[in-house]
């Protein structure tokens, strides 16, 4: 759900410079919750809206601890992110997404 985050209004490409980093020094919820919104901005610096995203992932982590019934409930979640969970984490193949990268991955599996 983090790189779904991370991928709105940016390129994958982008999001690859930045990942391993941000889940080294980030690697669970409780981390990101609890992270220096000054340190995380400055490393998400390279993908553009950084402030906004810092603030969407510090409070996307903490209703994630805080629990859920519905993956799009959750901040900073759209269509992209609930049609990628719904694939992804609960195997359903009926969904109908409009991005063309999950629709090539439903097409070809």
């Amino acid at each position: 759900m983090v790189c779904c985050i991370l991928l709105n209004l940016t390129k994958r490409t982008q999001v690859d410079i930045i990942r391993d980093e941000l889940f080294k020094l980030y690697p669970t919820p409780h981390k990101m919750k609890s992270a220096n919104i000054d340190r995380l901005s400055k490393l998400l610096q390279p993908l553009g809206l950084y402030n906004k995203r810092a603030q969407s992932l510090k409070r996307f982590s903490k209703e994630w601890i805080r629990g859920f019934k519905s993956v799009d409930e959750l901040y900073g979640i759209g269509q992209y992110a609930k049609d990628s969970w719904e694939i992804f984490q609960n195997n359903n193949r009926n969904v109908k997404p409009t991005d063309k990268v999950l629709l090539e991955y439903l097409r070809t599996t």
